[in-house]
């Protein structure tokens, strides 16, 4: 049985960050049976991501999934056929933030679309992870908020569950595992430096090997809380101290001042919004790439700046879709950077 793919742009996780601003500088129990998964987030101008999962086989007499609030859900397979509640203290793919019946849809209704589905989870499951979250989730962040609903045979026997959770999507669709709940977990949207993320067509994709075509190698992380200790810095006091945090990282990282211009890369950053700090997000990638001749997108990078680069002038092609689970669980990301308040 084939996967959904993603519905095409602008409902994808790629384009996500498009008004995102961006700085650059020169130089066990089993649940699989009864469930399938869809993924969106929060409908502001970080765009959703829909993933679904293909309808599975259900029991002849189903019974819906009853899981407590922050209960912590895992699988292998690509169809989560083999989906299981795990402590959230192991690496897990689903932190549940909700379970929402919808009686408002009668026995005749028949089984919503993925369009319709996106509505729902976005309509009703954002205020209730809100909610469990604390008013602490960042929906700019590294996780996206996600559900688990019936299958189309379930919906028609009358399963009418959707549980609402949070969850850490690639922007292919990939879902990459993460250990501890998210309360305790730092939700900026950071890489271990020396990590590169793929091309997706002219946007970013998923980690890929530095040695293979990629839009962007992450050379540093800066933590901008201990410089800003009395609240949000405004963009351009972040631009500041990320010139400065950024430049020094990236000389240290590649092995000089001049090395990764001289290869015709930039290095650039994402300042936060104030949404993401007032949840506790305050963790900053440096980031280097190239763009395309037209300045239209990213530019396929072969190579770490640590050696040779090559940069092609044609776009990359677009990313497959993968929608399951990413084989190994993503380690956290250790502060690197701290820099003091500005004298």
């Amino acid at each position: 049985m084939d996967v959904m793919p993603p519905p095409e742009a602008p409902v994808t996780r790629a384009n996500q960050r498009a008004h995102r601003s961006t700085r650059r500088l020169a130089a066990g129990a089993v649940l699989g049976a009864l469930a399938v998964l869809v993924a969106v987030g929060i409908p502001t101008s970080k765009a959703a991501l829909l993933a679904v999962v293909p309808d599975l086989p259900v029991p002849v007499t189903p019974q819906p999934l009853r899981v407590p609030v922050h209960t912590c859900l895992t699988w292998q397979r690509q169809d989560a056929t083999d989906a299981k509640a795990v402590s959230c203290t192991q690496p897990h793919l689903f932190e549940v933030t909700a379970t929402l019946d919808l009686q408002d849809f009668g026995a005749q209704e028949p089984f919503p679309d993925p369009a319709r589905w996106q509505q729902l989870v976005a309509q009703r499951c954002t205020e209730r992870t809100a909610q469990a979250l604390d008013d602490r989730f960042d929906p700019f962040g590294r996780f996206t908020i996600g559900a688990i609903k019936p299958s189309e045979a379930g919906w028609r026997s009358g399963d009418r569950t959707l549980r609402c959770g949070v969850q850490s999507a690639g922007r292919t669709g990939m879902l990459f595992a993460t250990t501890g709940n998210v309360l305790t977990q730092d939700q900026s949207d950071v890489h271990a430096p020396g990590t590169c993320l793929g091309n997706d067509g002219k946007a970013v994709g998923d980690p890929v090997d530095c040695t293979a075509p990629h839009a962007i190698e992450v050379s540093g992380v800066v933590d901008l809380k201990g410089a800003f200790p009395n609240g949000y810095p405004d963009e351009a006091a972040q631009d500041k101290m990320l010139n400065t945090e950024c430049g020094r990282l990236t000389k240290d990282y590649s092995g000089g001042p001049a090395v990764a211009t001289n290869k015709g890369l930039t290095l650039f950053w994402e300042t936060l919004r104030e949404q993401s700090w007032h949840a506790g997000s305050t963790r900053v990638d440096c980031r280097l790439g190239a763009f395309l001749p037209d300045r239209s997108g990213f530019a396929p990078v072969t190579g770490s700046v640590k050696g040779p680069v090559k940069i092609s002038k044609q776009p990359a092609p677009a990313a497959p879709h993968d929608l399951g689970p990413f084989p190994q669980a993503t380690p956290p990301v250790a502060q690197v950077d701290t820099p003091p308040p500005p004298s």
